[in-house]
């Protein structure tokens, strides 16, 4: 055989990384899966009711691609400047083209009205229940409102009065509702240092003190372009997470009686699902557990 014949050597290299990924990531989501219909069947709860939202931060899309094909649907970001890219890479590895804007519930019917406007609306050619789910789950900054919107169709972050205004005139602007939780601070009165004038608990991790909900909440339900969902929240370091969700559960319990449409609790993270399952989380946010460990990040 000729130099010229020989094949490259590790020629197959990258289609065999691909496989270990895959299997990999199909054998994570399995062993969560899992994990959440034990702990619903410990809760009394039908393991349907859950959303398993996969935070794909500092990953690449191709795992959220292999993910999607896997039959996951709901994915979350934390960083705006890392998101935009990533779901353009997404959606083109899907679609087979490139889309700069976020699509929403009804882009499907839209791309079939306008096929012009499909390429412009991330998962337009698909099917609406097969159309990935970006939602943005970090602090959020005024100014990157409009940016947010380009792409996502949630943002479970939102704490503050002073952010509702510019997610407002993002979502008329571009023609379709954006979904929002409250992020309600679960740091104990003992732990917490105190809260500013717009009640954002003051410790460093965002979220708006349980007293203040119902001022934030009422602003974001008479916003034009936004739907008000529910709550959002972390568990504190240093306490059981249990505690901190039945927390959780009572604001979102005292919401639901003004905002009947507001019934999600977004908790439980890799190592503390069952705890909020326990106490009635809907949307499970799920990194570590599904991607592996995220070495050097903060």
């Amino acid at each position: 055989m000729t130099d010229a014949a020989r094949p490259a050597p590790h020629a197959d290299e990258p289609r065999h990384a691909d496989e270990r990924r895959r299997a990999d990531l199909a054998s994570r989501l399995a062993v969560v899966r899992e994990r959440i219909a034990t702990a619903a069947v410990a809760a009394g709860r039908d393991p349907a009711e859950l959303t398993l939202v996969a935070v794909s931060k500092t990953y690449p899309a191709e795992d959220a691609v292999i993910l999607h094909t896997l039959g996951l649907r709901d994915f979350a970001e934390n960083r705006e400047q890392e998101a935009r890219p990533k779901v353009n890479l997404v959606t083109h590895q899907l679609l087979g083209g490139d889309a700069p804007r976020a699509g929403g519930p009804d882009a499907g019917a839209r791309a079939a009205a306008d096929p012009a406007k499909a390429a412009s609306t991330p998962g337009a050619g698909l099917a609406v229940p097969d159309r990935p789910v970006w939602h943005f789950v970090g602090q959020l900054q005024r100014n990157k409102a409009r940016s947010v919107l380009r792409w996502a169709d949630w943002v479970q972050s939102v704490d503050r009065a002073a952010l509702v205004d510019g997610l407002s005139r993002a979502a008329v602007e571009r023609g379709r509702p954006l979904s929002v939780c409250l992020q309600i601070s679960l740091d104990p009165p003992r732990a917490s240092s105190g809260a500013d004038s717009s009640g954002v608990a003051v410790s460093g991790r965002g979220g708006i003190d349980p007293g203040a909900v119902s001022e934030l909440a009422d602003l974001v339900a008479r916003a034009p372009g936004l739907t008000l969902r529910g709550v959002m929240a972390v568990a504190p370091r240093g306490e059981s997470p249990r505690g901190a969700f039945a927390r959780l559960r009572n604001v979102a319990e005292r919401l639901v009686r003004d905002h009947p449409g507001a019934t999600v609790i977004s908790a439980g993270m890799s190592g503390d699902l069952e705890s909020a399952i326990a106490e009635g989380a809907t949307h499970l946010r799920i990194g570590t557990a599904l991607f592996g460990e995220r070495p050097g990040v903060p």
